[in-house]
């Protein structure tokens, strides 16, 4: 019984590691997909902050003085309700204005920062399931941009 528990345990850290450290999934395409710039009834802004305080800040910044914030959508589309974002982040400051991770948002903390680092991370927002209402987000780091890239 011991073992099986040391082995389940090492099956779920392994998949824990895998989805921290794993490259984030192909942008999906296809027909049933829909790449728009305005995806209607979907506040795209809205996404990348509350991807801000549930997976980014705490997942890939949580160590930092500074917090990621959005600061444009880069693309976006849809299939059905599941929506996929691919989002500019840059640092900011209002960590040391005393803002908690879960309540960052464009009116507490909307300032990014001079010299900030920047990265681009992809969003996906999948359909709620299981009755869980409100749908699932995951986020994973693409890459960092460098400091004269521009949008």
């Amino acid at each position: 019984f011991r073992m099986l528990r040391l082995t389940l345990s090492f099956v779920l850290l392994s998949v824990a590691a895998a989805q921290f450290f794993a490259s984030p999934p192909s942008w999906k395409s296809g027909p049933t997909w829909k790449d728009v710039t305005n995806l209607k009834g979907v506040d795209e802004m809205e996404i990348a902050w509350r991807a801000a305080r549930e997976e980014i800040n705490t997942k890939f910044y949580g160590k930092s003085r500074y917090f990621m914030i959005p600061m444009q959508i880069i693309r976006a589309h849809r299939h059905g309700k599941d929506v996929e974002l691919e989002v500019l982040y840059g640092e900011s400051e209002c960590r040391s204005r005393g803002v908690g991770a879960k309540q960052i948002s464009d009116r507490t903390c909307a300032d990014v920062r001079r010299g900030a680092d920047r990265a681009i991370y992809r969003i996906i927002v999948e359909e709620a399931r299981r009755g869980r209402g409100q749908p699932d987000i995951e986020a994973w780091k693409v890459r960092d941009v460098r400091p004269n890239e521009r949008f």
